[in-house]
């Protein structure tokens, strides 16, 4: 294998209950009196992007609602509080990390989420004294976002890597589906509000990162 990609926010920093209180957060300030029980959110969960599950939720009470708007403040509230310190990276993804350089695999963060939470993220993981990814996607390069495998097309393509060299890390659906669509080995390892069945389109799937042998996997 020549590289390791890690490929959305919540494969490096926990941010299931982050990202569910972030959601709950909007509708208050937007006025409405949803709620989502972790059975309804883990089904909106299925849906590609936060705006998308807005809207569809809204569609079904048959409300209209400006779902762009909402979202823009759930993700400024998700953004100013995974700024704190005490939000720190996943420890497997220090091993998975400094196993791969070890191997002088290359490294990247394949994310088609906002650039200012995937700059976030990849600078704790600079905080903790990894060096930095050999590539990092986001929203603002004007990529299709997952299930479209454009972004990991694009950095197979920048690194000079084959796709049936590379490994990928994701925890969503969408994901999965983008890097097996671009030709990678996926490996699934779910956040704490998904399933193991929940990534059954993977290679192999963790049901937590310290889970991984990162030796074999990666050898």
């Amino acid at each position: 294998m020549k590289a390791l990609f890690f490929g959305s926010i919540g494969t490096i920093v926990e941010t299931s209950q982050l990202q569910y209180d972030a959601f709950h957060v909007a509708f208050a300030q937007h006025g409405l009196d949803w709620h989502w029980d972790l059975p309804t959110y883990r089904d909106m969960l299925k849906i590609s992007g936060g705006a998308n599950r807005i809207s569809v939720f809204a569609d079904k009470r048959n409300e209209r609602v400006d779902a762009a708007a909402i979202h823009a403040t759930k993700t400024s509230w998700f953004i100013e509080k995974l700024q704190s310190d005490t939000v720190k990276p996943l420890s497997y993804v220090s091993f998975g990390l400094k196993a791969a350089q070890e191997y002088g695999m290359k490294t990247g963060f394949v994310s088609t989420t906002e650039k200012a939470t995937v700059q976030i993220i990849a600078q704790k993981l600079v905080a903790e004294s990894h060096q930095g990814f050999d590539i990092i996607t986001h929203r603002g390069l004007g990529l299709p976002e997952k299930p479209e495998p454009d972004a990991y097309i694009h950095a197979f393509e920048a690194l000079g890597i084959e796709a049936q060299n590379a490994i990928v890390i994701e925890d969503n659906v969408d994901g999965v589906a983008a890097a097996k669509t671009a030709g990678a080995r996926v490996v699934g390892v779910p956040g704490a509000f998904a399933k193991q069945t929940d990534l059954g389109a993977t290679d192999t799937t963790f049901g937590s990162g310290s889970d991984i042998q990162w030796v074999s996997l990666l050898t």
